[in-house]
């Protein structure tokens, strides 16, 4: 039994579905393996401090590690050519949204 759980927001699974098949199996096999030990990918840094990447070809998950609860969250997959910013962008538009909300 894996040691985390994956938390799969559903923008991430609707994009996983619709990814070629053999791009789909890593993606899945690489979900496993970060539920065993979510520890494996990189540290991001600058504004995506705080969540980690980790590497299928040329896709990168990126996600964060709940320890309390043993839940690991995606964020997001994508090509590595567009998701550091498209994360970038998300991470500002909720930061702005927190500040609004005050």
């Amino acid at each position: 039994m894996p040691g985390y759980r994956p938390d799969i927001a559903p923008h991430v699974a609707e994009v996983i579905r619709h990814l070629p098949p053999e791009v789909k199996r890593g993606i899945k096999a690489a979900i496993r393996a970060l539920s065993n030990d979510p520890a494996v990918g990189e540290p991001l840094q600058r504004e995506l401090e705080g969540l980690r990447k980790y590497r299928v070809k040329r896709f990168r998950i990126v996600y964060a590690i709940d320890r309390p609860r043993k839940i690991i969250r995606i964020m997001a997959v994508g090509h590595r050519r567009a998701i550091y910013e498209e994360m970038v962008d998300f991470v500002r538009r909720r930061k702005s949204v927190r500040r609004e909300r005050r």
